[in-house]
């Protein structure tokens, strides 16, 4: 063999990886710089010999990349390296997500944060890094979630943003929803018999007395429910101050706070206050400041807002107590729009009324969606509570 053709670092192959007494590898690069040899180390931190040999093969291929290292610029790799080996030994549990966050808006933040805590919790401790991270570890998350498909999906986006960000490696099938045969919760509008049950069961729940006892949002939530098509959360998260009472009165559905938020921005709207919820709302706002919350003892969630204990208390009093199937609280949005179209109300009021994103249609879009209150007020009324 020609010995001239081989390259000139064939005496580095040789000796870059090192093994001390106690089995640990080192890299170590032979330079020289003002006539003098030099083979400054770095450890790899590891006694596996394979492992060692992908590690130290890396350093050498960036090594070769430079002409005539100075003994500097071996060292600024070395110290590279060690930054890049802590980021890869971090713990999950151990990230401060906010510091990745600074760019997002405060209900953003709280939202982001709330996502990303839920998942560290999911690990229940155990000892994962940014680089032991696994499909796994996300699909266990998942098993966590008691909400709708529809808000997983949200919820994976953020926490795909949230890998994103930290630079953690991942596939993008991860973060993938697999749809589900019978949904969490269910779409089935009650029928007027089974709103009747419901009512019912909530009556023993009504404050003695004028105002507001604890636990009294089992007698309101459905009532109020009952009488605007309101969704859960909507009403949960409600303020004494987005009550108006007036001329004109209404309830404003906004996201002005931070523990407050909307399905989408058709959400945020105000709905006429009719006969029979002004009589079921009067009582409840008596001798109430302004900044309470109207349902104040409902707890709070990062990942769900108001609506978690309420959601779970009414599935268990339809499904153990009342013996009705394939109904959830949301049933009652159901029953209300379904109501509301059997009285010959137009869809697009509906809609308006309800929430819901408009449609395409320039009609739908433009022409419709201007509707007064007269208008609403009038459609709103063809509800009423149920003997």
């Amino acid at each position: 063999m020609n010995t001239a053709t081989l390259p000139s670092y064939t005496s580095r192959q040789c000796t870059y990886l090192v093994r001390s007494r106690t089995g640990i590898y080192s890299f170590r690069w032979n330079i020289l710089s003002n006539g003098k040899h030099h083979q400054p180390k770095l450890s790899l931190r590891t006694r596996n010999y394979l492992e060692a040999i992908q590690l130290s093969s890396t350093l050498a291929l960036t090594l070769q990349k430079l002409v005539n290292p100075s003994l500097d610029e071996v060292k600024a790799v070395y110290s590279e390296y060690k930054g890049q080996s802590t980021k890869q030994s971090t713990l999950i549990s151990s990230i401060d997500i906010e510091s990745c966050l600074s760019d997002l808006s405060p209900k953003s933040i709280v939202e982001y944060r709330g996502c990303w805590n839920s998942f560290v919790h999911s690990l229940k401790g155990d000892d994962v890094t940014v680089v032991s991270v696994r499909q796994e570890h996300i699909e266990r998350w998942k098993d966590t979630q008691t909400c709708s498909q529809t808000t997983l999906k949200k919820k994976l986006r953020l926490l795909s943003s949230c890998f994103n960000r930290l630079e953690i490696e991942h596939d993008t099938k991860w973060f993938a929803i697999t749809v589900k045969e019978n949904p969490v919760r269910p779409k089935r509008a009650m029928t007027d018999s089974e709103v009747k049950k419901v009512l019912k069961a909530t009556e023993k729940f009504k404050p003695k007395l004028v105002g507001y006892d604890v636990g009294s949002w089992k007698y309101y939530l459905p009532r109020i429910a009952c009488l605007t098509g309101c969704r859960l959360n909507e009403i949960a998260q409600l303020y004494v101050s987005d009550i108006h009472i007036g001329d004109k009165p209404y309830i404003s559905l906004n996201d002005n706070g931070l523990d407050k938020r909307l399905k989408n921005k058709a959400s945020a709207r105000e709905v006429p206050i009719n006969d029979a919820l002004m009589a079921l709302l009067m009582p409840l706002l008596a001798h109430r400041k302004s900044c309470e919350r109207l349902f104040g003892d409902l707890p709070y969630s990062v990942s769900n807002g108001y609506n978690s204990a309420p959601s779970k208390w009414f599935g268990s009093l339809c499904r153990t107590s009342l013996k009705l199937r394939d109904i959830s609280f949301h049933s009652i949005r159901h029953y209300t729009i379904t109501k509301l179209f059997n009285e010959g109300i137009k869809e697009e009021l509906i809609g308006s009324l309800m929430g819901h994103s408009i449609g395409k249609l320039t009609t739908g879009k433009v022409y419709m969606s201007g509707y007064n209150y007269a208008n609403k007020h009038d459609a709103i009324s063809r509800l009423t509570l149920l003997d």
